[in-house]
């Protein structure tokens, strides 16, 4: 269903310092600076139910340049014409899909993990499976494919590979769940250098052997905590060294091969991190947006009054920072100096993190409306 976006409020704040809490003037209407983002079609997915206190939507989008491929607790996976949202096929996922699809180009296939427990190998032209792999919880986060292999965590804390042209399982690894009280949320492994990093719900980073599994080690990033100590972020590994973001201990810089610690920086709440030249960027839930330099010291924090859950970050251009919170809406900070500059407030929040394929930016809303904008600057 496709319908105008005149009643979206897209918010432009355009000299904005950052700070630790946003002011009132989120509410008003844009202002004659303009911001990056320009709506250009919207697509409802779901379509709501009569009661739902809370609604939210975890899935995020990829793209091959011919179709935008985004699922939705509506229970399909969509292939959509990124000009004006119109449908090339849609396929169904029983139990909705709460994950990002993966493109792998030299096959032209579609992997996305459902809600079902069900990774599906899907034709990217026509959404035929080629293949599925059933696993005993839902799938989150998004695969990653190195040397032949397929790699996806599930809500179950196991990792699995498979062999990407087959579905045909290799290994798995898990850990036991905490008993204690955990963020939902499940993380998205780093395949790198023959291992594969990956983060679990009991607050371990582990280092895996990517073709059969073993542990080369595995690391509590925990501290004292005892309850959300959960590693959702997926890991990322720059200049030699290996970041990670523990939701109860903040941000790490870590020794790849032997999994010690460089440097740390306290943050509850800490959800994604990204890292881009000689900048680190985190997003924190209590705390916000963070930059910080190569040694873990900051430059520049940005609050964002803090309104719900924080999505991983996506950057753009090398200038933007975009951002979801739950409870919120979509913000995009300026990367340089921690500027906000728009805030895209749907209604419901959104809790799926932004995407791009760097002329355009995709929003998933809890409401279940899919948008569209056009990347200016």
């Amino acid at each position: 269903m496709l319908r105008p976006a005149s009643a979206l409020c897209l918010c432009v704040l355009a000299a904005l310092p950052a700070c630790s809490g946003l002011p009132a003037a989120l509410s008003r209407l844009p202002s004659e600076h303009g911001g990056p983002l320009e709506v250009q079609w919207r697509r409802l997915l779901t379509e709501p139910p009569l009661v739902e206190y809370k609604p939210q939507e975890f899935a995020s989008a990829t793209t091959d340049g011919t179709f935008v491929f985004v699922g939705s607790k509506g229970g399909s996976l969509w292939a959509l014409r990124p000009l004006d949202g119109g449908e090339g096929w849609r396929k169904h996922i029983p139990g909705g899909v709460s994950s990002r699809p993966l493109y792998l180009p030299e096959s032209r296939t579609v992997l996305v993990g459902g809600d079902d427990g069900v990774l599906y190998g899907l034709d990217a032209r026509t959404g035929n499976e080629r293949f599925t792999y059933r696993t005993k919880g839902p799938i989150g986060g998004t695969p990653v494919f190195a040397d032949g292999l397929i790699y996806f965590a599930n809500g179950e804390s196991r990792i699995y590979a498979i062999d990407a042209a087959t579905g045909a399982w290799r290994w798995q690894y898990e850990r036991e769940a905490p008993e204690t009280f955990t963020i939902r949320g499940i993380g998205t492994p780093l395949a790198h250098g023959g291992r594969v990093y990956a983060g679990f719900s009991d607050g371990h980073l582990a280092a895996l052997n990517a073709r059969t599994g073993e542990v080369i080690w595995a690391r509590s990033l925990a501290g004292e905590a005892t309850r959300f100590v959960d590693i959702d972020a997926a890991p990322v590994i720059e200049g030699g060294t290996l970041y990670a973001a523990s939701y109860s201990g903040g941000l790490y810089a870590m020794d790849p091969a032997s999994g010690d610690v460089k440097w740390h920086f306290a943050a509850e709440g800490a959800t994604s991190v990204l890292v881009s030249g000689d900048r680190v960027y985190f997003a924190a839930t209590r705390t916000g947006v963070h930059c910080l330099d190569l040694q873990g010291r900051i430059i520049w924090r940005q609050g964002l009054a803090a309104q719900g859950e924080l999505s991983a970050l996506t950057l753009l251009r090398d200038r933007f920072l975009l951002v979801s919170a739950a409870d919120a809406g979509t913000y995009v900070v300026d990367a340089g100096s921690g500027t906000l500059l728009q805030f895209f407030r749907p209604g419901k929040g959104v809790t799926a993190p932004p995407s791009s394929d760097g002329n355009r930016v995709f929003v998933l809303t809890n409401t279940g409306w899919f948008y569209s904008f056009a990347l200016s600057g």
